[in-house]
């Protein structure tokens, strides 16, 4: 009988997540990717969700950006919440919305990917990208006028 193949980890080492101020993009994706964030209410509801997490962990959110299929975040590390902790609690609450909500079936995928921002790359210009996503995707003229992204740290506007 063969071992059963162990998962190989994704996750950087833990002491990067708890780099304070570490700035990280993060992608969320939902399976198999299900639209759930086409309902609306839902999505405002696991963004005022991000928003409690943030208050309770200190944990900056730069920009947020739910796609009908995936999330992207752009947020900065904390010493004492790992971000893989953060991100498991805002997971964790808005599948607990979507069970109240009727959901039968998780909808998260199983992980989430993130790169680590580098030191010289501009963080508005990393936010920018992430909050054009609408845009490119054809949901809006103008990344503003997206209902489910903003950002909790900045003030957003077109010339953003």
């Amino acid at each position: 009988m063969q071992p059963t193949p162990r998962r190989k980890s994704v996750r950087l080492p833990e002491e990067v997540y708890r780099t304070e101020g570490q700035p990280f993009s993060i992608t969320l994706g939902t399976s198999p990717r299900q639209p759930v964030f086409q309902d609306l209410a839902f999505g405002a509801a696991c963004v005022k969700e991000l928003a409690r997490v943030r208050e309770q962990t200190g944990q900056p959110i730069f920009v947020y950006c739910l796609m009908p299929d995936h999330v992207h975040l752009l947020v900065g590390g904390r010493e004492d919440t790992p971000l893989p902790v953060f991100v498991q609690r805002w997971k964790s609450l808005c599948y607990r919305i979507w069970r109240e909500l009727g959901g039968k079936k998780s909808f998260w995928q199983r992980s989430f990917y993130e790169r680590a921002i580098r030191q010289k790359e501009d963080l508005r210009t990393v936010a920018r990208y992430i909050l054009m996503n609408p845009v490119r995707a054809g949901l809006v003229n103008d990344f503003p006028a997206y209902p489910l992204s903003g950002s909790f740290e900045w003030e957003l506007d077109a010339g953003f």
